[in-house]
């Protein structure tokens, strides 16, 4: 098997392959082998690895699970598989392909077959039918083709006793290194009738429950394993009440000191069940809210009572449990203002947007009745070229919110996440976050959150004239906001270079290397950091050896880390200091937001290496690179190239372009420029800057054409790459895609340009 989720990293519960393992287990207690192979956001799954399995265990088959967005890493991953080994079966499962039209199959020429049931039955069919040479459409629950015909050889039951398939956890199929938190079902399938869910259809509406004995037995296991924290995945954990007591009670008495997530309805719990789930672990509740309109809960089927999940939220945390709520946007018959209203539930119900918490736009997947029947509830599918085992997914708008609305209300709800705001904070990301506002400027003008994050963000980097400018704004225009006030009331603590000794108050700017018995310790290292003295950041015995250093001065010191510090690898150890001090900044206190002095608070940092500021401290960096720019001194092209890209995401389009103008008259430079500009969303920009390259070469051409594509001249871009030949080229190819989808080309076009793209990518 091969687990593909490119959203997650590897530590993420996420990227546990508990469908796969569960099948792979099955398979392996009644005699066949196996392995399950990964491919992560932050492992990616190499093809040099996949020969290697291919080539070792020489397997009859290779299985997928299939969401809407893996499915084309899928095709990928089997197409190079086909390759290696010609004779090796393609299976794809999942979510994707239960109700997926057969056609979806003559569309993938990689895949051999599609599993429609239930995967540890069918899949230990299919093995008993490959590896004996048995007619395979003697085997429920497949789709597959023969002599170009669809064959679908009927519906799979899956087993009554769940506990018939095998733990993938004690059989030790799953890999937990790196793993602190893990998924665990207790239970399969949903009784209820959402029509924007897939799960009451393919469990038929039935819930099938795992003994109480076998929870616990796994739990335990785990346990010895050094897991503490679950996930418990069911549909609706708390379902049948007196199962439910039952397991928890169980938990308390035998798997103590464990803490849980789950999720359920608001109608299936109560204050006796949530301090029986706190007491038996619990840390985090996630309960379905989709919308707080209830004509639209009403047209999604969606049979809850607002005022009752209110109660129930307000119980959970008082019972000391953390709340998440499902919610989406772009419902049927959903305005605008009524998708904002969402947003305000969540808020005045004290539930933090992060996690679960954060809304999207309701995906119609195959199966669900949104998607069986778009027309039905107002949903207007795109016109694209969309091949068969692609649902409708988030093409499409509705007759009460209009695409442009729709992604607004994305916009909307980005803003307001937790991590985008603990982000600006502590630092971090500024750059990306600062674009997603500057980006779409227009959408969020009436949302004084992003202007409020924006202008931290300018007063992070120092860049203060447009730091004020943002107060200003917010100032007339939304006076009245507690945010706003807040910002505006100050007062504001910047620093400015210093000459004077470290001490407490000020930051440091300073590189740190420590060993422990001679050897490196990677932990304690680090260049171009930052910290204030005396707020917290750093530890107080390594603080006051810092506390009188000069800028430019070097420090070798001994010191113990406590024997609690969350490091393993440092608590309890000596460890041996080599500190540097670049830069020592004296605080500056700003009482009120009009009295920003930008050429007061003015800072020029001695700081030459900007490659390792650049790898190091990007907002530092940026500083250094700006100051020197607006003081017209000479720039590495890295640079230079860099602080255009900086420029632009921070909405400084100017200055973005006077950089550009002033690289050498040279093709290459111009066109990377262009490029650059291309990825900050200024199209036009970029096509004035390649117009005065001169003759488009290959490369111009390329941006030339995606250029054109961002504004929606798709016929354009289209009449460029016909005529282009650049052979292997994966952006290309998948340009071609893009125009095939958008201009709805015949969808024979597409799997022509989608096959040329496979094979560029497997080249």
């Amino acid at each position: 098997f091969i687990h593909i989720n490119l959203l997650a990293p590897v530590e993420s519960p996420d990227t546990i392959p508990v469908s796969e393992a569960t099948i792979l287990a099955h398979l392996k207690s009644h005699g066949f082998t196996g392995e399950i192979l990964g491919d992560f956001a932050d492992s990616p799954l190499t093809p040099r690895a996949l020969a290697k399995a291919i080539h070792t265990d020489q397997p009859l088959a290779i299985g997928f699970t299939a969401y809407q967005e893996n499915i084309e890493q899928i095709r990928l991953w089997a197409r190079f598989a086909k390759r290696l080994s010609p004779a090796v079966k393609i299976i794809i499962g999942g979510p994707q392909v239960t109700f997926m039209p057969a056609e979806g199959l003559r569309h993938m020429p990689e895949v051999d077959f599609l599993c429609r049931g239930e995967g540890e039955e069918v899949m230990l069919a299919l093995a008993h039918a490959l590896s004996q040479g048995v007619d395979i459409a003697h085997v429920p629950g497949l789709c597959f083709l023969r002599q170009g015909e669809v064959k679908e050889t009927g519906p799979a039951t899956g087993a009554a006793d769940l506990d018939t398939y095998a733990s993938p956890y004690i059989m030790d199929v799953i890999d937990l290194s790196r793993k602190d938190r893990v998924v665990i079902l207790t239970s399969r399938g949903c009784s209820f009738n959402c029509a924007f869910c897939y799960t009451p259809r393919a469990s038929q509406r039935r819930v099938r429950f795992y003994s109480t004995e076998r929870i616990i037995d796994e739990m335990k296991y785990l346990k010895s394993k050094g897991i503490r924290a679950f996930w418990f995945a069911d549909a609706n954990f708390s379902f049948s009440r007196k199962r439910m007591v039952a397991l928890l009670e169980a938990i308390i008495k035998e798997v103590p000191d464990i803490t849980f997530w789950c999720q359920t309805r608001c109608d299936l719990v109560n204050r006796e069940l949530l301090s029986l789930l706190k007491r038996a672990g619990a840390d985090n509740i996630a309960y379905g809210l989709e919308s707080a309109n209830p004509e639209v809960l009403e047209k999604i089927n969606k049979q809850i009572d607002l005022e009752q999940l209110s109660e129930v939220i307000r119980l959970t945390q008082e019972a000391g449990i953390n709340v998440e709520l499902f919610s989406m946007f772009g419902l049927p018959g959903e305005t605008f203002e009524q998708a904002l209203r969402t947003l305000a539930f969540v808020k005045k119900n004290r539930v933090a947007v992060e996690g679960n918490s954060i809304s999207q736009q309701a995906h119609l997947f195959f199966g669900t009745p949104m998607n069986d029947d778009p027309g039905a509830y107002g949903i207007r599918p795109f016109q694209r070229t969309r091949p068969a085992y692609l649902s409708i997914c988030r093409d499409y708008e509705t007759d009460t919110m209009a695409a442009k609305e729709i992604r607004r209300m994305s916009l909307i709800w980005r803003v307001n996440r937790n991590d985008f705001a603990e982000d600006v904070r502590a630092g971090r990301n500024l750059f990306h976050r600062a674009q997603l506002i500057t980006q779409d400027l227009s959408a969020l003008t009436d949302r004084p959150e992003a202007t409020c994050l924006l202008a931290h963000i300018y007063l992070a980097l120092e860049e203060y004239k447009a730091a004020l400018d943002c107060m200003r704004r917010l100032r007339n225009d939304f006076p009245e906001d507690p945010a706003v006030q807040g910002l505006l009331q100050g007062p504001f603590l910047c620093f400015k270079v210093s000459q004077q000794l470290a001490r407490t108050g000020f930051k440091v700017i300073y590189d740190c290397q420590g060993k422990i018995d001679g050897r490196l310790a990677p932990a304690t290292c680090g260049r171009f950091q930052e910290a204030i003295l005396g707020n917290g950041m750093l530890l107080p015995q390594f603080e006051r050896h810092v506390e009188g250093m000069a800028p430019g001065e070097y420090a070798r010191f001994d010191m113990t880390f406590p024997v609690g510090y969350g490091q393993r690898e440092l608590a309890g150890k000596v460890v041996t200091f080599r500190v540097h001090v670049h830069h020592t900044m004296e605080p500056v206190r700003v009482e009120k937001y009009e009295d920003l002095d930008v050429e007061a608070l003015l800072n020029v940092y001695r700081l030459e290496d900007t490659e390792g500021l650049r790898e190091h401290n990007i907002n530092l960096y940026y500083k250094v690179l700006h100051g020197a720019n607006m003081r017209g001194l000479p720039q590495e092209m890295t640079d230079s190239f860099m602080l255009i890209n900086l420029y632009l995401k921070l909405g400084f389009v100017d200055l973005a372009t006077a950089v550009a103008e002033n690289l050498p008259q040279d093709p290459m430079m111009r066109s990377h420029a262009a490029h650059i500009l291309r990825m900050n969303g200024e199209f036009h920009k970029a096509l004035e800057l390649l117009d005065r390259v001169g003759k488009d070469g290959t490369r111009e051409q390329l941006i030339r054409a995606q250029a054109l594509f961002d504004l929606n001249r798709r016929q354009e871009a289209e009449a460029i790459t016909r005529d282009m030949n650049l052979s292997n080229s994966v952006q290309l190819e998948e340009l071609r895609v893009r125009l095939a989808v958008e201009l709805a080309l015949p969808v024979e076009s597409y799997l022509e340009r989608e096959k040329a793209l496979l094979d560029a990518k497997t080249q």
